[in-house]
């Protein structure tokens, strides 16, 4: 299926920061347009006020804390929507918790962390409520080179038959977060990979040249 157009444009405009959140916030976005668009139910709630989202909220269960990156639930009572087809809002109760996560370089080693947080995600959000629905996102970048505002140089992936390989055992690794099923609460429920093609190079060369408190994170 296409990658979210409005996710595609904000990389081409703003980038990709290792250290920001905005690249994540833009896909949240995109997805929550896509349920409202493409599902009469959470449309529903939504336009009545009684379904809500936000993004990168903190869920508690008893000490433990997990920031999500887009969650959609129950507010504690039904929010004026003013005519917009769903509102951003803290909601009181949970009903859909997905993390999303990039693998822009270094593939094998960041691939491992990235899978790691979806087990512990899943983990997390089924201690919450075992009904909620725990997703999960991975954006993986094809290009066969990256250039990351916090290094001078560039790296390189090597050949394309490299870098498919590459991609390839991203995707591996996603498939190989658990599942739940067969009645058990532990897993994740949804998952996605989506695949890019960005070297990132226009916005860094821009970054280091013009705003380096930009590039370094601050």
């Amino acid at each position: 299926m296409p990658l979210p157009e409005s996710f595609i444009q904000h990389l081409r405009e703003f980038g990709y920061h290792p250290r920001s959140d905005k690249h994540s916030n833009a896909l949240a976005v995109a997805i929550v347009e896509d349920l409202v668009e493409t599902c009469r139910s959470i449309a529903a709630d939504a336009r009545e006020g009684r379904l809500v989202y936000d993004l990168n909220m903190d869920l508690r269960f008893g000490t433990a804390t997990w920031n999500v990156d887009l969650v959609l639930g129950t507010p504690a009572s039904p929010v004026d929507t003013a005519g917009a087809r769903i509102v951003r809002a803290t909601p009181s109760t949970v009903r859909v918790a997905i993390e999303i996560k990039g693998v822009m370089t270094e593939h094998r080693k960041a691939v491992k962390n990235r899978k790691r947080d979806f087990e512990a995600h899943h983990e997390h959000v089924h201690n919450y409520n075992r009904r909620a629905i725990a997703g999960g996102v991975m954006v993986i970048n094809g290009a066969l080179t990256f250039a990351s505002p916090l290094r001078r140089e560039q790296t390189s992936h090597g050949t394309p038959q490299a870098v498919s390989r590459l991609v390839e055992h991203c995707l591996t690794e996603m498939r190989n977060v658990t599942e739940s099923g067969g009645g058990s609460a532990y897993g994740i429920d949804a998952k996605c990979a989506l695949v890019i093609d960005f070297d990132n190079i226009d916005w860094t060369a821009w970054a280091l040249r013009e705003c380096p408190a930009v590039a370094s994170g601050r």
